[in-house]
């Protein structure tokens, strides 16, 4: 069996690192004979010196340097075993200290990282009570024995163990804990766990606490750092709602370990019906790689999507290859004020298009002459009446924004200001599109309408700029949810490619930092290609740019069959999209992603007024009706220093779906009563499998636990030497303890290799 460092450092040291670690260097001699001592340690370096210069040999004056240095410090070395070096270390005093055990109690436990055995089973040899390690320490001293996933519970030694809970939370454990054991004589914490902190605490604050207080931790990592073969589907991002009848972007992290696979399947399910399917190449071992998978949702409400990848063969841990993503899917109307200023073939097309979707209104705005204006799905003969809104009320009512070719001077400064604050405050989405009167050539460079858009507005050259384009997919456009108009399976690229070209005229300037495109544009003659679709956030909301003048081609066009649905499929999909991120002024969102049976749901509001700013003295009410339709009422506290939010908290005490209804009274801001009503919001309660993901050992983060709060992290392997290196402690009841240091076995080893080294230079040099 190869020695380890620690022992070889105790066999040469005559203690082990721990010692040296908490100990404090002092002499035992007292000032007088440390006098005399350093007095005849001068006599004899002189003597050496006047010795070895004047000895006889044919030694080089080098060697004589070198003789003379090694005496000296054979010399030193003995004259600093005369001032008895010792080493002061504070023990506690047998049976007189305590020292908590706070034992991990989540499912993560009953992982079995080699395949056999499990971390339980590993725990349950370690802590058994006639086991080695309780044993020492308990002839040491008294122990208390704490289980812990959400919170520490007392137990009675090992007993009780049942690895079942479903969240390791280490800082409301070792807070407990200290608390609890606070008016004893506490010599320190002992951890045993996997480190697979999952909750919400604030683990830096309670590590602090421990620190100042004076308690060490001292962690044992229970696990393999690395699993030898995993494939976890570590996040799922999905938007919290949509309208119905479009598309959602699931976003999926994967992280494999082990390697040995090339490509697998990600499913997505609702209710066990498959609604999506992706085949994906896996990322190396160690990797990770974020897929996309656009998802179709037909029904309205809460839709419990299951993402869920396949298991591989002799895969260690299988509950983390899928997760769920609750989406609330609306069925309602949204209103999207689109503003041309001429008449124009893409207006008439894009409003026909969609007249069947029930879920968009398109109100449509075009100009005709100066001071006149063609007004189509508006609400009363009064709306819209005097052209483009010119109050933000009037213009926040909307959910996003679609400008046509339509010059810079058709709006007031105000107006052009209005439309920056529409996306970066009011969180609304806005449409460019392309045209003779639109972006740089209808003279928006250097107003609010540049900042907002996803490229640079270059100041417009030759007018007869033109471009025929045939547009195809980037590779960020292939997964998203507006570019998917392929059917049946079909791969959405090959259908880009076979539509008919679109036409430019618009110069465009570069991307800003951030944007993404999603559609880009070959010339056709060859004079440079362009982007044709791309977008990016601003504050809030969201831009888009569509800097072509004609998608209508892709239905009119000769080489276009009379049932081809794709210029009504890609506008539908990219209004949506650009609708479905805008806030309501009432906000509601659940903070809690995965809620077990009995853990609290926090439920965050966010209020506007008309104007959309915060407002701070609302009346916010929660409505919860749970599982079995009992509804409670659960009022928001405003959130001191966060402008317009209120949060509120209640416990998911069944297993089922919350729906929560929002409520807010005098949120107007304007000297009115208002009352505003959120959509309702829907949390699921039910097993989580948290604790499977990140299941490897985290090592690092126990190791800051100990080394922080000046305790030591063990292995499985190294924690039989725990109960030696715990009683070197300053908290509690203890002793001082003064350990010889100049019989060290370094010492004896030190003077007999220096006056073998002097013999042998001696012998070579004719001097012995």
């Amino acid at each position: 069996m190869p020695l380890s460092v620690e022992s070889v450092v105790e066999f040469l040291f005559k203690y082990r690192p721990v010692v040296f670690d908490k100990g404090r260097f002092a002499f035992g001699a007292s000032q007088p004979a440390m006098l005399v001592a350093l007095g005849l340690l001068g006599l004899a370096l002189t003597a050496v010196v006047l010795t070895w210069r004047r000895a006889p040999g044919h030694a080089t004056p080098r060697a004589r340097v070198a003789l003379v240095a090694i005496r000296a410090v054979a010399l030193a070395l003995v004259f600093w075993c005369l001032l008895q070096p010792t080493l002061l270390v504070t023990t506690a005093v047998p049976q007189r200290n305590v020292v908590g055990i706070l034992v991990d109690d989540s499912r993560s436990m009953g992982i079995a990282d080699n395949g056999q055995t499990t971390r339980a089973d590993q725990v349950r040899q370690l802590l058994a009570a006639n086991a080695q390690l309780p044993t020492e320490l308990g002839q040491k001293f008294q122990l208390r024995w704490f289980k812990f996933s959400h919170r520490p519970e007392r137990t009675r030694g090992s007993d009780g163990l049942g690895f079942t809970g479903d969240r390791s939370d280490l800082a409301a454990a070792l807070d407990g804990a200290r608390r609890e054991l606070a008016a004893l004589p506490l010599a320190g914490l002992i951890l045993v766990t996997d480190g697979a902190d999952n909750a919400d605490s604030a683990l830096t604050t309670t590590v602090l606490s421990l620190s100042a207080a004076g308690v060490p931790v001292y962690t044992v990592g229970v696990g393999a750092e690395r699993l030898p073969r995993d494939l976890e589907l570590s996040r799922v991002g999905a938007p919290r709602a949509a309208l119905r009848g479009g598309s959602v972007l699931i976003e999926a992290l994967i992280q494999q370990q082990g390697g040995g696979t090339d490509s697998a399947e990600i499913v997505v399910e609702d209710g066990g019906r498959i609604l999506a399917t992706r085949r994906f190449a896996l990322p190396g071992d160690g990797q990770a790689a974020t897929i996309g998978i656009p998802v179709p949702l037909a029904q309205a409400g809460a839709r419990n999507l299951t993402v869920r990848l396949p298991g591989l063969p002799g895969e260690t841990v299988v509950r983390n290859n899928a997760r769920e993503a609750l989406v609330t899917v609306r069925d309602r109307e949204e209103r999207v004020l689109y503003f041309e200023g001429e008449p124009r073939y893409e207006f008439a097309f894009l409003r026909r298009g969609l007249a069947a979707d029930t879920n968009l209104r398109v109100v449509g705005l075009q100009r005709t002459a100066e001071g006149k204006f063609l007004r189509l799905g508006v609400d009363d003969s009064l709306d819209l009446a005097a052209g483009f809104p010119r109050t933000r009320e009037e213009l926040f009512r909307y959910r996003a924004i679609i400008l046509g070719s339509v010059e810079a001077s058709a709006f007031s400064a105000d107006q052009l200001r209005m439309i920056g604050e529409f996306v970066g405050r009011r969180g609304g989405g806005l449409l460019l599109l392309g045209g003779r009167r639109a972006l740089a050539e209808g003279a928006f460079r250097d107003t609010p309408l540049e900042e907002v858009s996803p490229f640079r507005l270059d100041l417009p050259g030759d007018t007869t700029f033109f471009r025929e384009l045939a547009v195809s997919v980037t590779a960020a456009g292939r997964d998203h949810p507006v570019t998917q108009l392929a059917s049946g399976g079909a791969p959405s690229p090959r259908v880009w490619d076979s539509l008919p070209p679109l036409t430019s005229v618009n110069r465009l300037g570069a991307l800003k930092p951030g944007a993404t495109a999603l559609l880009a544009g070959r010339d056709t003659a060859g004079r440079g290609d362009q982007v044709v679709l791309a977008f990016h956030r601003y504050g809030r909301g969201r831009v888009v740019a569509l800097p072509v003048q004609d998608t209508w081609m892709w239905q009119m066009h000769a080489s276009v069959t009379v049932e081809d649905q794709k210029y009504e499929t890609f506008w539908r999909q990219l209004l949506r999209w650009l609708a479905d991120d805008t806030p309501d002024r009432l906000d509601v969102a659940s903070l809690t992603e995965e809620v077990a049976p009995g853990e609290a749901i926090t439920i965050e509001a966010e209020v506007r007024d008309r104007l959309w700013q915060a407002v701070n003295d609302a009346a916010v009410t929660a409505t919860v009706t749970g599982p079995s339709g009992e509804a409670t009422e659960l009022p928001l506290d405003w959130v001191v220093g966060a402008d317009g939010r209120y949060r509120g908290a209640f416990t998911a005490r069944e297993v089922g779906e919350y729906r929560v209804t929002t409520a807010a009274v005098n949120a107007s801001g304007a000297g009115r009563t208002d009352t505003l009503r959120a959509e309702p919001v829907f949390i699921r309660a039910g097993q989580v499998q948290r604790e499977f993901f990140g299941a490897a050992q985290r090592a690092p983060l126990l190791k800051r636990i100990a080394e922080e709060t000046g305790g030591r992290y063990y292995t499985m392997q190294s924690v039989s030497t725990l109960p030696r290196d715990i009683v070197y402690t300053e908290r509690g009841v203890t002793t001082t303890e003064q350990l010889d240091l100049w019989d060290m076995p370094i010492v004896f080893f030190l003077l007999a290799g220096l006056l073998a080294g002097e013999w042998t230079l001696r012998r070579s040099r004719g001097m012995a």
